[in-house]
């Protein structure tokens, strides 16, 4: 059985793609005490989502790196990634224009 399939305006989709960053960063906060590492890795998806998605986010996120030059590299090196998988995010299976 086939999905239907869902047409969205890309102003609809970036909501929904900048709504879900918002919900990683909302569940993944809770999760940083853990003893194991995955409330950063959900949060800091989050923001490589939100990041990808909203200009006002990408300009906060590199604001805070200006400002606080000894963020480590890794960090850099995992919302770039991050950003990379954020990008292929095609959830309702939509060719890319």
């Amino acid at each position: 059985m086939k999905r239907p399939k869902i047409k969205l305006s890309r102003k609809n989709n970036r909501r929904l793609k900048a709504a879900g960053g918002i919900g990683l960063i909302a569940v993944g906060i809770p999760l940083i005490p853990l003893p194991i590492p995955i409330g950063w890795a959900v949060t800091l998806s989050g923001v490589a989502v939100l990041t990808n998605n909203s200009k006002t986010a990408k300009r906060k996120v590199d604001q805070f790196v200006e400002k606080y030059p000894t963020v480590p590299r890794k960090f850099r090196a995992v919302q770039k990634v991050a950003q990379e998988k954020a990008k292929q995010i095609n959830p309702f299976g939509r060719n890319k224009r």
